[in-house]
């Protein structure tokens, strides 16, 4: 796996949008930076040889960072966001499959329709690696899984978390861990405004004993760095997922150790976000003469974060650099991480021309 070699060295649809801008946008609740007119008409022309397997690239990326995770504590947890479509064979899929099956067999754009082929060419048991993401995951996080009356299917052995977002609607947890928002001011930045259920003085092993969640991923109404984690220290939640960084600052490893214990004294979770997909020019790594196109594996704004820039995140500069920041958060002693971002292999399928 690469990050053996270098951890030392359609549109997008969105759910319903609050009325705030987060620091780190969230797939489905944040939007920013919306393709032009121009963009949507612009799909690329040219047949390449061979197209990429945009989900496999995301999928990888995944795998890569969960497989180091275990290798260095077993009981390391992988929640993933969204990107429903990474968990199942979608269409989109298949017809890839022809396509680079048809240019293999000789086919070129002077054929009436490369995909025309399929009838013939398509095979039964085309491969990729749901099977192998899908075992090295625990956790999948939704939005409005009730809000909406999702009915979905989480794979054996894997925890449903939800994001919920409906003040017309009375809902309470059932099937999933949920975050329920109530009022759309105090969305993924407070934590005592934030209703809970099924509080407990039980000391929590993994994401699969937890009664309850919350999700601070934006510090900004914190005066500072003592107010946020005391807030945090006074609540009883049993997992609490954060940015590793408090305003830019990293936090400590003795921070989240201090964490990870509830104010009734039991034990609990603390995952760190990270963006898989997406560079963020106020991060360690960001060099001052970057910006979208230099290097080339920055691709373009984020469609979910203001300051964000979607990468080619199967370059090796890229993986490089989320292998190193993932090592961060693991040795400052988080329990687990929240990968979000998978949704930006839509964007590449959507300037890919398969028809």
């Amino acid at each position: 796996m690469l990050l053996k070699h270098t951890i030392y060295f359609g549109i997008i649809t969105f759910l319903s949008l609050l009325a705030y801008k987060a620091n780190a946008g969230l797939y489905g609740f944040t939007q920013a930076n919306p393709y032009s007119k121009q963009e949507l008409n612009s799909q690329s022309q040219d047949f390449p040889e061979q197209i990429n397997n945009y989900r496999d690239l995301m999928r990888e990326n995944v795998i890569m960072l969960s497989q180091f995770a275990k290798s260095q504590n077993p009981q390391f947890e992988i929640l993933v966001h969204e990107a429903l479509p990474l968990l199942e064979d979608d269409i989109w899929e298949y017809h890839l499959n022809d396509y680079n099956l048809s240019r293999k067999n000789g086919y070129t754009e002077d054929n009436d329709s490369l995909l025309s082929l399929q009838e013939n060419l398509h095979p039964k048991n085309f491969q990729n690696l749901k099977e192998k993401y899908i075992q090295n995951i625990d956790a999948i996080v939704i939005n409005n899984y009730l809000c909406q009356d999702k009915q979905y299917t989480v794979p054996q052995d894997k925890r449903l978390v939800s994001i919920e977002y409906c003040p017309q609607k009375e809902i309470s947890p059932q099937t999933a861990l949920s975050y329920i928002i109530t009022d759309s001011q105090y969305a993924f930045k407070d934590i005592k405004h934030q209703p809970a259920f099924e509080m407990n003085a039980q000391n929590i092993s993994s994401v699969q004993d937890a009664k309850n969640i919350a999700f601070v991923l934006d510090t900004s109404r914190f005066k500072s760095e003592y107010d946020f984690l005391t807030e945090l220290n006074n609540s009883n939640f049993d997992v609490i997922v954060i940015s590793p960084f408090f305003q830019g600052k990293p936090l400590s490893k003795e921070e989240i150790n201090h964490l990870k214990y509830k104010k009734n004294g039991a034990t609990r979770k603390i995952y760190a976000a990270i963006n898989v997909s997406e560079a963020d020019p106020t991060k360690f790594y960001w060099k001052k003469d970057w910006k979208v196109g230099n290097p080339a594996w920055l691709v373009r704004p984020s469609l979910v974060d203001e300051q964000g820039i979607i990468t080619q995140y199967w370059n090796p500069s890229w993986q490089k650099i989320l292998s190193a920041h993932f090592k961060g958060i693991m040795d400052l002693g988080f329990d687990g991480a929240f990968l979000t971002g998978l949704e930006n292999y839509q964007h590449f399928e959507k300037i890919t021309p398969l028809e």
